[in-house]
């Protein structure tokens, strides 16, 4: 029982210090109020969309839990990539292990505890996800097979229960791989080879999925779907193998088989118990690992790091040293950022032939105007949704934390420092964005003046949605925080940026079509009414947002 208190009071601690902050004001519950509009729901019903899909296509083969096998493997697969340095960074790297250390409390108790924080903060959203594959299932096969699955109790207990569970088993690997690691590299200086494990991951699963789609002929859904219903898809197979409980837990819910169940129930008891005994007997070494990494010796001065920068300039060095060199920054607002272009990469490079996106670009490259309408769109659309994903200028006062009234004692200018933040935004958005670009291009094969227009309103998006990121931060910046992974989890201001700009891309995207739809008139035309309104937005932007309105919210911290 003691051991159970001591894992709850630390649980409390740390959930306590990564809870949400919502400011009591209108705006910020009008906010709240968007991102579930636009983002949580839409999300929540693409999946159960797609699920319902996937369903009804599998009764037909008589594999119905085919499909809801697949989306769970897969969410499995995501959990375990995007976990390792979460579980890296949470269980050995956070700023508060010397604290904890010192506690009177076991290290797999503080192993216990923080492990179980990170798998809720990290499956919150997973969790709605799955309800929502678990929906799709249920409807699909009330409308099209057997109903008798809806009304078994174990069908509906096992689908319960695997809406809290399944992305435990992925969270107990990565621990267990994290234990391993560090007990094996010990003698490591470097903590940054612990961290390229997720590289390795997220290259070995991406290479399984386009290796197994590769020999599908013309990729689409169908195709897919015909291999998924034969059981010959190598990517399903071989994470049917890694995460061996979740076949178990799909045949509870598609079968309402209760040997299967306390099959799947079993196996994560298992688990759990392994974690709890190597942690025990490798956690605290683990952590004397980590503390040795952060003593090793440093390199010496160099002469040209005493030379005085102009003062823009180290600031912007500043920013960019905290986001490159804090790991959970560097994960979630730099390197996140390199998504788009492979995304944009694999997209065309392995559908240009083939189906819609054959049918698209052909249409494209004849100058049809809806095409060409879609891509502006695209461009747009990237340009406001990337800059609110990397959230470097919706955290921008909030990464100061205990620190943030430095921003108005230390001697520069706090148009200087606005001005520092905005440039670390665009130095670390907006290339990856012009990147993305130039692999687009290459594919559709515009003329150069399109090219330019593309590049140019990706940046003018970019700069709307990166002043208005920076707003709502420094309007209410979240300071009070543990660690780095808890500013960003407790920091609303990051979904609020992400809500308003998919809310301005949906009306820019209805208004652009109406424009073009019932002007008839001339794309080029259409191209000038855009960038004129999107210059003066971002004119805007930076004269009021940034210049004003930031300045002023600064001045009031």
């Amino acid at each position: 029982m003691k051991s159970f208190h001591d894992v709850k009071i630390l649980f409390d601690i740390f959930r306590k210090g990564t809870a949400a902050y919502l400011p009591q004001k209108k705006l910020y519950r009008f906010l709240a109020a968007l991102v579930l509009i636009l983002i949580l729901i839409p999300c929540i019903a693409v999946v159960g969309f797609f699920s319902y899909v996937m369903t009804e296509a599998l009764i037909e083969v008589g594999n119905p839990g085919g499909g809801m096998l697949f989306e769970m493997q897969v969410l499995s697969a995501f959990s375990m990539v995007f976990g390792t340095w979460v579980i890296f960074s949470v269980l050995f790297f956070s700023s508060d292990r010397e604290h904890l250390s010192t506690l009177p409390v076991s290290a797999v108790h503080l192993m216990s505890a923080k492990f179980l924080y990170s798998y809720i903060a990290e499956s919150a959203m997973e969790f709605f996800v799955l309800l929502s594959v678990f929906g799709g299932y249920y409807l699909a096969v009330y409308r099209y097979a057997d109903t008798a699955g809806i009304t078994n109790p174990v069908s509906v207990i096992a689908a319960l229960l695997g809406t809290f569970l399944l992305p435990l088993i992925p969270m107990i690997y990565c621990a267990l791989f994290c234990l391993l690691l560090m007990a094996l590299l010990k003698g490591i200086k470097n903590a940054n080879t612990f961290f390229h494990a997720t590289t390795v991951l997220t290259l070995l699963f991406g290479g399984l999925f386009v290796a197994s789609v590769r020999n599908l002929g013309e990729v689409n859904l169908d195709n897919y779907l015909e291999v998924l219903g034969s059981g010959n898809d190598m990517f399903l197979r071989t994470l049917n193998i890694i995460f061996f409980p979740v076949p178990w837990l799909s045949k509870a819910v598609s079968e309402g088989s209760l040997i299967h169940l306390l099959l799947y129930l079993g196996a994560n008891i298992l688990l759990c118990l392994l974690f709890y005994l190597m942690g025990g007997a490798l956690y605290q070494e683990g952590l004397y690992t980590a503390a040795a990494l952060g003593s090793r010796q440093k390199k010496g001065i160099k002469e040209s790091d005493l030379q005085p920068s102009p003062v823009l300039l180290s600031n912007i060095k500043k920013e960019l040293r905290v986001l490159i060199r804090t790991k959970a920054f560097a994960n979630n607002c730099v390197y996140v950022n390199l998504i788009l272009p492979v995304c944009a990469f694999v997209l065309f490079h392995f559908m240009k032939e083939q189906g819609s996106m054959a049918s698209f670009i052909s249409l494209y490259q004849k100058n049809m105007g809806r095409a060409r309408v879609t891509v502006m769109i695209v461009m747009i659309a990237l340009g406001f949704i990337a800059t609110a994903m990397n959230s470097v200028a919706s955290t921008a006062f909030t990464r100061e934390g205990a620190h943030l009234d430095l921003v108005k004692y230390i001697p520069v200018p706090y148009t200087t420092q606005i001005l520092a933040k905005a440039a670390t935004s665009f130095i670390i958005t907006y290339p990856v964005l012009l990147l993305t670009c130039v692999i687009i291009c290459i594919y559709l094969r515009p003329s150069l003046p399109l090219a330019l227009l593309y590049a140019v309103m990706l940046l003018l998006s970019h700069i709307i949605s990166l002043a208005m990121g920076m707003c709502l931060d420094s309007n209410s910046p979240y300071t009070i925080w543990d660690d780095e992974y808890s500013a960003l989890r407790g920091n609303v201001n990051t979904f609020f940026n992400m809500g308003v700009v998919m809310l301005m891309t949906l009306v820019i995207t209805f208004l652009s079509y109406m424009l073009y739809e019932t002007l008839k008139a001339p794309i080029e035309l259409y191209y000038a009414v855009l960038f004129m309104l999107f210059l003066a937005g971002a004119c805007v932007s930076l004269i009021i947002g940034l210049g004003k309105r930031v300045y002023d919210n600064v001045d009031a911290l």
